[in-house]
């Protein structure tokens, strides 16, 4: 019944059967005795400690935007409270 509900489909598209048996297979250790979907998936620490800076970088130039911004809806939300 889960597999014909549309929200799931339209969410996550559908599923090929047997997609869980594939992902269980994939998880096998591998000949030196670590699997392989560790090795693939280990998170490089650098490009996202650059990632947070670039954003940090983005939300410092977006800091005046949202002064104005603030400063403009008070202003309307006292004209309107009046």
């Amino acid at each position: 019944m889960a597999d014909d509900d549309f929200f799931t489909k339209m969410m996550f598209g559908s599923h090929p059967p047997g997609k869980r048996e594939d992902q269980s297979e994939k998880h096998e250790d591998g000949p030196d005795g670590t699997t392989e979907a560790a090795e693939m998936t280990e998170p490089d620490y650098m490009h996202i400690m650059n990632q947070i800076g670039q954003i940090m970088d983005s939300i410092d130039e977006l800091k005046p935007a949202f002064k104005e911004i603030g400063s403009m809806v008070s202003t309307l939300k006292n004209k309107i409270s009046k």
